[in-house]
């Protein structure tokens, strides 16, 4: 995949506005890479970029429906901006204050099914939604740049069952099966969610918004909350509401996806502990 060194990267946004700006670092946490740059009046930013055609499309998507979600349904959102060359595609976002939510508390899971239930039905009829096929291809061949099948094909025995188990998901499910008229975050984690003295102060990392299933993402909530601290009975209600309400294809489609994204990285980075927990985790989630 082609890339463009952050330092290069800062040095095109500024030749591209004729304003200075500063490259300051990579942020912690995520695995595909933001960069903080001061802006012009010194303001902090979170910078990302995309060379790719297709990756380009679905971040204006994404920026687009970003701006639903703060305006329609009070989302707690950065504000973004596109700036673009022939080659190239900045998204740049204003920088929420707050940190990474580490423990799942009742009061912060009640603030995000709020914001989940604001945000059903945002579709209109004009968005192209992408969602059905998008999912189905991870199950079957796998994402671009993630999702990788090769890496639990290669890790082991128990990796390699799993991804035939996933593919044989991704072959029974229908494009129908998975339709929706929801504007969906698409990796609703803790990591994403910035806190401040316990209450939620931004969502950020919305990169790849898009029109499908808002299910997705409490689903996607659900299964990330086995791997963090939550205080009592919080995994409890988030399994009774985001997963037994599902469908059974549904369910396989959204748990197969998601394991298989959560595997993915681990291996590549040789990061045992997480393999070991999130295949301790696979016959129950998978479970009829």
């Amino acid at each position: 995949m082609e890339t463009l060194k952050p330092s290069a990267a800062v040095k095109l946004l500024s030749e591209l506005t004729a304003q200075p700006y500063r490259l300051v670092g990579r942020l912690p946490g995520g695995e595909s890479g933001a960069h903080e740059i001061r802006g012009p009046d010194g303001s902090r930013l979170v910078a990302k970029w995309a060379l790719d055609p297709i990756s380009q499309e679905a971040r204006r998507v994404a920026v687009e429906l970003t701006g639903r979600l703060h305006d329609d349904a009070a989302w707690p959102v950065p504000d973004q901006r596109i700036v673009e060359s022939d080659t190239c595609l900045f998204v740049l976002q204003e920088f929420l204050p707050g940190h990474p939510v580490r423990i799942l508390t009742n009061l912060m899971l009640a603030r995000v099914l709020e914001l989940h239930r604001a945000r059903i039905g945002l579709a209109r009829p004009e968005d192209k939604s992408t969602w059905p096929d998008t999912l189905i291809q991870t199950l079957t061949i796998g994402g671009d740049g993630y999702c990788l099948h090769s890496s639990l094909r290669n890790y082991d025995h128990r990796t390699a069952r799993l991804m035939d188990r996933i593919v044989e998901i991704g072959r029974g499910v229908e494009p129908t099966d998975l339709r929706g008229g929801d504007i969906v975050y698409w990796d609703l984690h803790s990591g994403n969610l910035l806190q401040r003295d316990g209450r939620l102060m931004g969502i950020v990392d919305t990169d790849f918004v898009k029109v499908g299933d808002a299910a997705f993402d409490l689903a996607t909530l659900a299964v990330s909350a086995l791997a963090i601290e939550c205080e009592s009975g919080v995994r409890e209600q988030l399994f009774e509401l985001a997963i037994e309400p599902l469908d059974e294809a549904r369910r396989y489609a959204y748990v197969g996806h998601l394991l298989l994204r959560i595997l993915d990285w681990p291996i590549r980075y040789s990061r045992t502990g997480e393999v070991e927990f999130w295949l301790s985790q696979c016959d129950r989630l998978l479970s009829a």
